[in-house]
């Protein structure tokens, strides 16, 4: 049996799920290994913060291994998370963790990447009858869920292309107006079976826009594959719209 007699000190996981989370702190451990636990060993690290004032660490740039001890955790604090945005964290070993690899198994992760997305608090809005005129002529799925972000005017239409093709795609954000009309974000909004549902109101505005005759409404947008546009369109019927 092979016995290591390096240190070969390593993150765990270099690139461990991204946490989604609706609380504004997490407290998330990272593991650290080593392969040898004879004798204690402090290893150094180096941290980066995608954010000033969000992420703060137990080991502060080092952590330490008693004798005998493989595993040793690191505790990494994330405060003050707003919702709707993405984080990310770096701890990176320096060349004397790198000069401890074990040449034999040659088996090292130097560096490990917390990513977190701070969710918002989702409700159900309803329903819709949702309409594909892209993909398809016209094809229709009943009672596809909308979902809101609470304290926010940001709504979902939840995965509607999987109700129609059972192929999972994006969910389909768009904004609620003060008036009850809606409005979508400029660029991709939501990705299909490797096309981006594209919004361009400025210089495409006869292929982007929305008509809305009271709880329906009549989307026409682009659809972006690499450098490539056409033209795409879906419609919904929105039941439990706030302005019925």
């Amino acid at each position: 049996m092979y016995t290591p007699m390096s240190q070969n000190v390593s993150f765990e996981t270099a690139k461990p799920s991204t946490i989604s989370t609706s609380e504004s702190s997490l407290v998330i451990p990272v593991r650290v290994v080593r392969a040898s636990t004879n004798g204690s060993f402090t290893a150094n690290y180096t941290a980066t913060a995608s954010d000033e004032g969000i992420f703060t660490d137990s080991g502060n740039g080092s952590v330490t291994f008693a004798d005998g001890q493989g595993v040793a955790v690191i505790t990494v604090n994330a405060n003050n998370l707003e919702k709707g945005k993405d984080y990310t964290y770096t701890l990176t070993f320096g060349a004397a963790e790198a000069a401890t690899a074990d040449t034999i198994t040659n088996s090292q992760n130097l560096q490990t990447v917390i990513k977190i997305h701070s969710d918002y608090n989702w409700v159900s809005a309803g329903t819709c009858t949702f309409v594909d005129y892209t993909f398809s002529d016209g094809d229709a799925a009943k009672n596809v869920a909308i979902r809101h972000a609470e304290g926010t005017n940001l709504y979902e239409i939840v995965d509607p292309f999987y109700a129609l093709y059972e192929e999972s795609g994006d969910n389909i954000p768009f904004y609620l107006n003060p008036d009850n009309s809606i409005k979508f974000d400029e660029g991709v909004v939501a990705e299909f079976s490797g096309y981006g549902i594209y919004f361009d109101t400025e210089n495409y505005p006869d292929y982007c826009n929305v008509q809305q005759n009271g709880n329906i409404f009549q989307v026409s947008h682009l659809l972006l594959q690499g450098d490539k546009l056409y033209t795409g369109a879906f419609a919904f019927q929105w039941n439990g719209w706030p302005g019925e």
